[in-house]
Formats: structure tokens, C-alpha cells, sequence
């Protein structure tokens, strides 16, 4: 399987998919909207549960000035590594080989934009939307791919608010903020 940056300086270029046929690939057509969607321009972004890290590569792609992937895989990680260094964006990329749950706890950094696309059916999209507002300042924006039958519960969204949804077959994409409260 080839994988193709949609969209912006590096449009057209190849990069390598993880060696394991568990991994699913974020779509062309979500990774495009996203893109027309989103300004990532200049922002400090976050790509969890990455994968090839080809929707963070999109934002690069796009004017980010920085990516952190995050994937549980060493394979996605040596990936995603491998990828950086074809684009040459090395300098302006960070890695964890880290369980998201455990990145999202201790990493003591914030960003600009986070996405994520876990692994469907396993049930961490719960544990994902109960954690992600520690890496987010108060005016982020988080995006969570997930299939329709993990839609986030609003229990597990009381730090977020859902500020659109776009459906694309299984997959449904939500856009949150963090909540603001007022004492």
C-alpha cells in the first residue's frame, strides 16, 4: 500500500506504511477536508495514535511548525522516523513510543492542535477524550476519528465541547474545544 500527502508543499510525495496489516490508514478524502477545514499554519501540532503519521505529515505539509507523534508501535514509530527523515522535516518533529492514556497524563506540554485516530473497536477512544485536555491550551483544538460505533459518550466529554461532527462512512470526525469554566 502507498501512502500520498494530499495536499499542500509536499503534495504528491510517497511515504512508507507501517509493516503490520492491523494499522488503517486515515482516508485521502478525510486527510483533504481536513486540510481545507483547519489553518494549520504555524501551529504546534500533535498527531496520537499515529500510525505512518501521514495526517501529521499533512499538516507539516500545511505550515505547522511542529509535530509530535505518538504511537504505541515501535514499528509505527520506526515509521514515522523513516518518513521524517524522506521529507526531511527532522528538525521540526518529536517522537514517543508511548501508550497514548500514559502520553496524555505526563507529557507537560501543551498544543496548538491535537489529532488522534486510535485503533477502532479497542476502546481507548474513551480513555482518550477523558485525557486529551491535559496537552491543550484553552483555545485548541482537538479532532478524533473514530468509528460510529465509539461515538464519545457525553460522560467522558465534560472537559470538551463539540463544536462539529462530519461523517465519512464509518468514520465520524469530531472537532472539540476546551470547556471554559467560569468561577
Amino acid at each position: 500500500m502507498m501512502l500520498r500527502i494530499e495536499t499542500g508543499k509536499y503534495k504528491g510525495k510517497i511515504i512508507n506504511t507501517v509493516p503490520d496489516s492491523r494499522t488503517r490508514y486515515t482516508p485521502a478524502v478525510i486527510r483533504r477536508a481536513l486540510s481545507s477545514m483547519i489553518d494549520f499554519n504555524g501551529k504546534i501540532c500533535a498527531d496520537i495514535c499515529c500510525g505512518s503519521g501521514i495526517v501529521g505529515f499533512e499538516m507539516l505539509s500545511n505550515g505547522a511548525s511542529s509535530v509530535t507523534f505518538v504511537d504505541a508501535s515501535a514499528k509505527a514509530i520506526s515509521t514515522v522516523k523513516t518518513n521524517a527523515k524522506l521529507l526531511g522535516v527532522e528538525s521540526i518533529v518529536n517522537f514517543y513510543r508511548n501508550d497514548v492514556r500514559s502520553f496524555l497524563e505526563e507529557c507537560g506540554r501543551k498544543f496548538d492542535l491535537v489529532f488522534s485516530d486510535p485503533p477502532y473497536d479497542l476502546g481507548i477512544v474513551k480513555d482518550i477524550v477523558q485525557r486529551v485536555h491535559h496537552i491543550m491550551n484553552n483555545d485548541s483544538i482537538f479532532i478524533l476519528q473514530c468509528s460510529k460505533r465509539e461515538k464519545p459518550k457525553e460522560e467522558d466529554i465534560k472537559l470538551l465541547e463539540v463544536i462539529k461532527t462530519k461523517e465519512y462512512g464509518d468514520s465520524l470526525l469530531y472537532f472539540f474545544e476546551k470547556k471554559q469554566f467560569v468561577i
